[in-house]
């Protein structure tokens, strides 16, 4: 059992070691694209959920 654990962390390890390696930092063009999409994701999801909270209160005000 310890021998099948120690061989599912040195995988997991790897694994990782892996992605560190590929990964890179975005360039300024690409940073700047993902922050205006989530903005954009923000205020979506926020605008949305003010309407149905406006929904929500005008449909049971007495």
């Amino acid at each position: 059992m310890a021998s099948s654990l120690t061989g599912k962390v040195k995988d997991y390890v790897n694994t990782w070691r892996l992605i560190l390696r590929l990964a890179r930092r975005p360039d300024d063009e690409e940073y700047s694209l993902l922050l205006r999409l989530n903005f954009l994701g923000f205020i979506l999801v926020g605008g949305i959920g003010y309407l149905i909270h406006l929904a929500y209160v005008l449909l049971t005000a007495p």
